[in-house]
């Protein structure tokens, strides 16, 4: 997932998952682009094509139907919060693959509703349901939020309290279920595991020949440390990564990466390491220190609690035929 899609997947709803758990979406239709061998328990119900209406069905994972009224509240958080804060031609920028941000932004949506309508189905066979004071909660969050809302624009957006209660509500059995899959997962780690380093990175992805890409490498390191500019800046020019900073620790999967980095000076360069993914630079900011140490436990444990439930719901999505329609996909 490129850095637009991320910021088109965290608009106003609190769900505490990824929207992007689902992969693939399928236009009005029975599976097509999906794993043939997968196994499909409950079939979608049709969805309607052409121009549509409130209540036309524009969605459908197994035979629980979202209707275009629903779709639209969804997208409606999305697209408020984003023109608010970067005007609404943002929506018409190009974000590569012949694309425009807003076409993300719907595939996104789609994404993260289909997400929501697979976990709720598994929360009501797993008997996981809203206690009274929780559908409470939605409902007071419900009409919070419809009242920010001027009457126009939640008529056109279906912005109502039946519509938006039932979201809020399905969102907190989605959080529970992310809480019921999870909660067993360690809260703390070892102080072997937590020994963290704050670090500036440019990494270049393994592609040709391997001894070539690492000459490479050792020039733009000695282009860089006689450079008067900061690694950082050099870091955004060079790197195939945009994130440059990051947190590395002994839970890293880049071994090479972490034990040269624990032999580099603060505020020094890293010689060149080679992974599996390609070559990395590595500039020390900060060393182990408590703050940091859990800074860095907080990261593991959140990556752990988000792998497990990733593959939880995995299981559960292969139960499930979808079907978007062409209308939704098409725009």
């Amino acid at each position: 997932m490129n850095n637009n899609q991320k910021k088109m997947a965290r608009f106003a709803l609190s769900l505490l998952l990824s929207a992007s758990v689902f992969t693939g979406l399928t236009s009005c239709g029975s599976g097509e682009g999906k794993d043939q061998e997968a196994v499909k328990l409950e079939d979608a119900v049709s969805v309607d094509s052409g121009a549509l209406k409130n209540d036309s069905c524009a969605i459908a994972v197994g035979d629980t139907p979202v209707t275009y009224e629903e779709y639209k509240a969804y997208y409606y958080f999305m697209e408020n919060q984003y023109t608010e804060l970067l005007g609404e031609e943002v929506f018409r920028r190009p974000a590569g693959k012949d694309k425009t941000i807003g076409q993300e932004a719907i595939e996104e949506v789609l994404r993260l509703i289909i997400q929501v309508k697979v976990i709720c189905k598994e929360a009501e066979k797993q008997g996981v349901v809203l206690e009274a004071d929780e559908k409470e909660d939605a409902k007071y969050s419900a009409e919070k939020y419809i009242a920010s809302v001027d009457k126009k624009t939640a008529s056109e957006n279906g912005i109502n309290s039946q519509m938006i209660t039932k979201i809020f509500e399905e969102n907190k059995i989605a959080q529970k279920m992310y809480y019921k899959v999870t909660g067993n997962i360690e809260s703390t780690l070892t102080e072997d595991q937590t020994n963290a380093y704050r670090v500036q990175l440019i990494f270049k992805k393994a592609e040709g020949d391997k001894a070539v890409q690492k000459n490479d490498m050792e020039t733009l390191r000695g282009d860089i440390q006689s450079s008067d500019k900061s690694f950082y800046l050099l870091a955004e020019k060079e790197s195939d990564n945009p994130e440059i900073e990051a947190v590395i620790g002994p839970m890293d999967s880049r071994k090479n990466l972490f034990n040269a980095i624990m032999k580099t000076k603060t505020d020094t360069i890293s010689p060149v390491v080679e992974e599996a993914d390609g070559f990395y630079l590595a500039f020390v900011l900060e060393k182990p220190n408590e703050e940091l140490n859990k800074e860095y436990q907080n990261e593991v444990i959140s990556k752990m609690q988000t792998d497990t439930f990733q593959s939880e719901y995995d299981k559960w999505s292969k139960n499930y035929d979808v079907a978007v329609s062409d209308s939704l996909l098409s725009n």
